[in-house]
């Protein structure tokens, strides 16, 4: 069994809290993604992307329910991570978990799903 080599990220407003199960990385985010988390979810989304490669990951997970708000440079870091598989050749599925309560969510993620709409999956809870 693999272990996971990412570190949680807490920040007085800012959550990440990744894990391992099977061949998915399951990352929860939590509280607002305004410019305060820019850098600590670029480095992580850095790190978890070397995390994706080193374990052959199938797939990523990200579960953004009890996140409220996501600025656009959060989002580009996302993209950012999103074009970086692909560009590995890790052909991983990412998941985003919404709140179909929290429209914007859906709304902000939708562009991502566009870019990479054979990789990229939206599914609303």
């Amino acid at each position: 069994m693999s272990t996971l080599r990412v570190e949680p990220v807490v920040t007085d407003s800012f959550g990440i809290e990744p894990a391992l199960r099977d061949d998915t990385l399951s990352v929860k985010l939590t509280g607002t993604g305004d410019m305060a988390a820019v850098g600590p979810l670029g480095f992580f989304l850095k790190d978890l992307q070397s995390e994706a490669l080193r374990l052959r990951a199938g797939a990523v997970s990200f579960d953004v329910r009890a996140l409220y708000f996501l600025n656009s440079s959060c989002l580009k870091a996302l993209i950012s991570f999103i074009s970086g598989l692909a560009g590995q050749g890790l052909r991983c599925k990412v998941e985003f978990i919404t709140d179909a309560r929290l429209g914007w969510q859906r709304r902000s993620l939708t562009a991502l799903e566009r870019m990479s709409p054979e990789l990229v999956s939206i599914s609303d809870t």
